[in-house]
């Protein structure tokens, strides 16, 4: 009896499940790189109300940086934050913490507006700015993402912070692929804290 050959369809069916299934599993959150710590700090969000880093302790949350006057890069790295926060609903240990590098423009009632362009804020999405100080410190010395000294820069990428506070991730916000990959991140920094 010779052997029955396997059909295209199926066999790229079964690759296709494949891939589907191992990219759904994502990486244990033991082989998740560690960038270093981020110091606390205190901000101002969207609605004029003192914002204390340490309200993010044990939680998992993904970081960018723009800025409301932003011609390009920021309302597209914010309709995409949006998306996540869609996707990350009802996810009780995960925020996400827009920060503004243009402190000189962007006032709890200018952040408010443009929050509220991308539907924000919200109890799970934070929208904060505060001194030149403070945000050269996280911006710049502690994500490696921008800076406000000398002149206004950020990256578009977006970071994710464990429970403990520790960078675990960067990914390029305008890639499907990588935005993908950092929600099967936060799916392994969140069972490996439960």
């Amino acid at each position: 009896m010779g052997r029955r050959k396997i059909g295209l369809p199926f066999t790229y069916f079964l690759c296709s499940s494949a891939i589907v299934v191992l990219t759904a599993c994502g990486r244990p959150a033991t082989e998740l790189p560690d960038y270093g710590k981020v110091p606390e700090f205190r901000m101002v969000d969207s609605q004029g109300r003192d914002f204390d880093s340490r309200s993010l302790n044990g939680k998992i949350w993904v970081a960018d940086f723009i800025y409301t006057s932003c011609p390009g890069a920021c309302p597209r790295m914010t309709s995409e934050m949006a998306r996540v926060s869609q996707r990350l609903r009802g996810e009780k240990y995960v925020r996400l913490v827009s920060i503004s590098v243009d402190p000189e423009h962007d006032s709890p009632p200018v952040l408010n507006a443009f929050a509220r362009q991308y539907g924000g804020p919200t109890p799970t999405w934070i929208f904060l700015t505060g001194t030149p100080q403070t945000i050269h410190l996280i911006a710049y010395e502690t994500f490696h993402m921008g800076d406000i000294i000398g002149k206004m820069d950020h990256s578009t990428k977006f970071a994710l912070v464990d429970g403990q506070g520790h960078i675990r991730g960067y990914y390029d916000s305008f890639d499907p692929a990588s935005i993908q990959k950092m929600l099967g991140d936060v799916e392994a920094l969140r069972e490996a804290s439960s």
